[in-house]
Order: C-alpha cells, then structure tokens, then sequence
C-alpha cells in the first residue's frame, strides 16, 4: 500500500524542456537533410540498391567510429555486458533499419519517390498500433480513428489502382518496429547506431565479394568514384546528431509535429522536382492519411507533457 506523498511523487512530471530558437533551427537543419535524400541517392542510380546501402552502412560505421573515439564514448560496453541480451536485439534492428534502408534507396532510384513518402506519413500511426499491441497501451479515441483513416486509405489504393502499396508499407512497419526497439533500448541513439553499423559491416563485405558489384574490386576503392559513395556516412550521421541535439532544446510536442517536415519535404520533391505522377485516386489516398494525421495531432497537442503536468497540479 501506497500513502497520499508516494502517490503524488510518483505522478510529479519531468520539468518540460524550454524551447529556444537555436533548438528549432537545429531540428530543422536535420528535417532538411532528411527530407533531401532522394537528391543525394539519385547520384547513385547506376549503383545497385544494396551496394549503395553496404556503403552507407560501412561509412556510417567508420565516421561512428571517429565520434567514438573523439569522444572516448565506450560506456555501451558496460552497458551491454549487464544487458547481454541487447546484443542480439542490437542486431536485429540494424537488419530492420538496414531493410528500412534498402527499401527507400530502391524506390528513389525506381521512381517510387512518392510512396516513400507516403510510407513516413503513415509511419507515426503504425507507431502508435504497435503500441496497442506490443506494450498494450490503450488508445485513445482520435488515435482510432486516425488508424482507421490509415487502413481505409491502404485498401482505396488496393481498389483504386490495383495495388497493394508495399513500399510505403515496409517503410512505415520497419521504422516504427525500429523505434519501438529503440524505446526499450538501454543504449542511446549513437551507441545503439554504432553497434548495429559494427555487426553489419562484415555481412556488407562478405556480399560485396560474393556478389561480383563494382565494390568487389579492390581497385574501385581508390577511384574517384569512392567519393560519393562515402558521402552516405556523414550524410546518415550529421542529421541524427542534430536531431539528438535537438531533442534537447525543443520540446517533445513541438518536436513530434516537426516530423511531418521531413515526408512533406520528399512528397514535394517527388511531385514538383522528379514529376511522378500524382491523380486524383493518389490524391485520395494522401487526402485520408493527411486528414487522420491531423486528427492524430490534435490529440498529441491535447495530451501534451505541458497541458498534463497543469492537470495533475489542478488535481494535487
């Protein structure tokens, strides 16, 4: 049994981080680059989508590697050698981001641009289905209805254009399963990327020779076509460690609606810039999922850290 001062302790919430203008120009420095991928990878349409993501992997982890050693950030060794079994769970969320990887990479450079986007749309209601299902949270209604606004908008595009739309589909389930891993993760997000990029690099060797690609030449290494390739790492690196930084200037709420910047900033590049066609039926399709998204956002905002710490003080 509980007293009336454990309770209120348990309840008093973390003081809410004070946004700055610093913080808003950070996130957006990494929503940027985010959402300017498809220009970065179409550099690299001759190059097969698994080659590019084996480089992308390989310089990640190299330029990982300067950060570690710069910054002496070795802590995650103890923290795996008390949590052995993040190991493997370690593992198997690089394949998934890997597969993340790999899926956007071959639809920018197929010209499916726009269901990439539309997979990062759906992304956050994925998100929340996993967990209802995963850590069986409870939803609330607007989140429903937002979820049903998302599966009805998938089964308009099954019936109006004859297909079922996989490529945003894998987008969105790997990224939010990747995210759900990483809610539960004892490492942080550069240690955690870290050990992921290490236990790959060797599978992305190992394909590379098997496979006969370009990047199974030694002599390609010290070509100037290296360079572009190696590009990949620093270009994965520096929006995470600005969205890391960012995290801690702006608050959650505003944040979560900045994520929408980075799928609107691909939509416009595949409509405007690479013209991909864009109908009425893909207009519906976007319509649903905008319309639900803004019902998932407006409940986000209503149940914001800020707004439930007042609740709580009116009810103390």
């Amino acid at each position: 049994m509980t007293s009336q001062n454990d309770v209120n302790i348990s309840v008093v919430p973390k003081p809410a981080i004070q946004t700055s203008q610093r913080g808003i120009l950070i996130a957006l420095g990494a929503f940027f680059i985010w959402g300017g991928f498809p220009l970065y990878f179409k550099q690299l349409a001759d190059y097969d989508a698994i080659e590019i993501i084996g480089h992308r992997i390989i310089w990640t982890f190299v330029c990982l590697l300067v950060v570690m050693i710069a910054a002496k950030r070795w802590q995650w060794l103890d923290v795996l050698k008390r949590h052995p079994r993040w190991i493997a769970l370690t593992f198997i969320s690089g394949l998934i981001i890997a597969t993340n990887w790999l899926t956007y990479v071959w639809a920018v450079n197929h010209d499916h641009i726009l269901e990439a986007s539309l997979g990062y749309f759906i992304g956050p209601l994925v998100g929340v289905a996993l967990s209802m299902l995963l850590f069986k949270e409870r939803l609330r209604p607007l989140q429903w209805v937002a979820i049903g606004f998302a599966v009805v908008s998938v089964i308009i595009q099954v019936v109006m254009l004859g297909s079922l739309p996989w490529i945003s589909l894998i987008l969105a389930i790997s990224f939010s399963t990747y995210g759900t891993i990483q809610r539960q993760t004892p490492l942080t997000a550069i240690d955690a990327m870290f050990v992921e990029t290490a236990m790959l690099v060797p599978i992305c060797i190992w394909w590379f020779w098997q496979a006969g690609v370009a990047s199974s030449q030694l002599s390609f290494w010290f070509t100037s076509n290296i360079w572009l390739l190696m590009l990949a790492g620093p270009i994965t690196l520096v929006p995470l460690l600005l969205f890391n930084s960012s995290t801690k200037l702006v608050a959650y709420s505003i944040l979560s609606f900045m994520n929408y910047l980075t799928p609107t900033f691909i939509f416009f590049l595949a409509v405007f810039y690479y013209h991909e066609p864009f109908d009425s039926h893909r207009l519906i399709v976007f319509g649903l999922i905008w319309f639900g998204l803004l019902l998932f956002s407006i409940d986000l905002w209503q149940h914001r850290p800020k707004k439930r710490a007042k609740l709580l003080e009116a009810t103390s």
